[in-house]
């Protein structure tokens, strides 16, 4: 994947299609070896996107609060 920001769909989606692949009898190991570090990849990028709407929430809320 070149540098350009995929949405938090679009990582998601691949995530679960690499879990799916390795899951797979067929897949050799050297391929899901690459899917898995491409999984941890796209796991890392949800993780932070989630992570900043949960601080964009709070900041929401504490000015709502206010």
């Amino acid at each position: 994947m070149d540098k350009q920001e995929r949405s938090f769909t679009e990582a998601l989606e691949s995530l679960e299609k690499a879990a799916q692949t390795i899951g797979r009898q067929e897949t050799s190991l050297e391929d899901a070896l690459k899917l898995f570090e491409q999984g941890m990849k796209d796991a890392e990028y949800c993780n932070k996107v989630l992570e900043e709407a949960k601080q964009q929430i709070e900041i929401y809320k504490e000015e709502y609060d206010a």
